[in-house]
């Protein structure tokens, strides 16, 4: 499945760097300032950048996640939404469909060698533009929907909009 993984992997060793998507057929792509997810990486490892959608998977593809970053220790899959509802979607039922994607992608990859020896996450992140900025959404989550990505995929669900490898 991972056939095109070099042409949608780019490793960056920042100290800090953010995550953004575009609506239509782009790929998620790396900013170094105010993205819709922030990354800190306090000890300047390579982080590994994987763009999912429009990249590994094409638009042809099932429901899937924009991205994942990793490094030898783990592996965290992320999808990205504004607040900016789309065709009269509710918060609630954008969650889901970000949950279901992220349960997809990650079914697609459980047997990847590049999960292997890894803990998982996965990321649901919802961000709105107050003022030109970007700003994280507080989300509750749903501890229910935590327990079956634990039981079904070994993976830790999360509501946030930022990860930090230290």
């Amino acid at each position: 499945m991972l056939e095109n993984i070099d042409d949608c992997r780019e490793v960056i060793s920042s100290k800090n760097f953010f995550i953004q998507d575009k609506d239509g057929s782009s790929p998620a792509f790396i900013k170094y300032d105010n993205g819709q997810f922030e990354v800190i990486n306090t000890i300047e490892d390579d982080i590994n950048f994987l763009k999912i959608d429009d990249c590994i998977y094409t638009s042809e593809d099932k429901s899937r996640c924009d991205c994942a970053i990793f490094n030898d220790k783990v592996f965290c899959f992320i999808e990205l939404k504004t607040l900016e509802t789309k065709k009269g979607k509710t918060k609630k039922e954008r969650r889901k469909t970000a949950e279901k994607q992220l349960k997809h992608t990650i079914y697609n990859f459980k047997d990847e060698s590049i999960l292997q020896n890894k803990n998982k996450e996965a990321y649901v992140s919802f961000t709105c533009n107050i003022d030109g900025k970007l700003t994280e959404i507080p989300n509750i989550g749903n501890a229910d929907k935590k327990l079956e990505f634990k039981d079904d995929l070994d993976t830790d669900l999360k509501y946030s909009c930022k990860k930090e490898f230290n």
